[in-house]
């Protein structure tokens, strides 16, 4: 039988719901909200983003959250991306630029001052998938792009996520029901 996105994405009531006109400083509340309200951790690295209307607006990846508590990070990636990404490079270039030493005594400041509309992204063609597309073509797609989720569509509707936790899970559940 052929599963399809769609019976194994993460639905919207999984996936923190934020303004776009919020703090990052709101936003890191809610996240921890709907966290706290699942069993372990979420699934879904993202919040979506809502519009006045409460229409889909766009999407706030957890990464991106990170980068935006320390703005250090733009020079950062600059010089890893030249001198490569080793243990002992990364340890360097953290100790040369200085990053997260005080983010974090800045963090409530900072996540009060940022606004989630400058940090949220929109989907692109390469990051969306049809809720009926089977998984082989989801698993395809992640692996192909590098993205390690999908915006599920149904329609023109956005309908939640599917990453690569879903995915494993079926395969852990797939494989633990083998008989070999």
């Amino acid at each position: 039988m052929k599963r399809l996105v769609k019976e194994l994405m993460t639905g919207f009531s999984e996936i923190p719901v934020v303004d776009e006109d919020s703090t990052l400083f709101e936003a890191v509340l809610e996240i921890g909200v709907t966290r706290s309200n699942f069993s372990g951790s979420m699934r879904c690295p993202v919040a979506l983003v809502v519009d006045k209307e409460k229409n889909v607006a766009g999407f706030l990846e957890f990464r991106l959250i990170l980068k935006a508590l320390e703005p250090g990070y733009e020079e950062f990636v600059e010089a890893a991306m030249e001198g490569g990404f080793s243990t002992d490079q990364i340890r360097l270039e953290l100790q040369k630029h200085g990053l997260w030493e005080d983010a974090l005594e800045g963090l409530c400041k900072k996540a009060g001052e940022t606004v989630i509309k400058s940090l949220m992204t929109i989907p692109e063609d390469g990051q969306t998938t049809s809720a009926n597309s089977s998984i082989n073509e989801a698993v395809y797609q992640m692996l192909v792009s590098g993205r390690e989720y999908l915006y599920v569509m149904d329609g023109k509707n956005l309908a939640g996520l599917i990453n690569l936790s879903d995915i494993m899970g079926y395969v852990c559940d797939t494989v633990r029901a083998c008989r070999i």
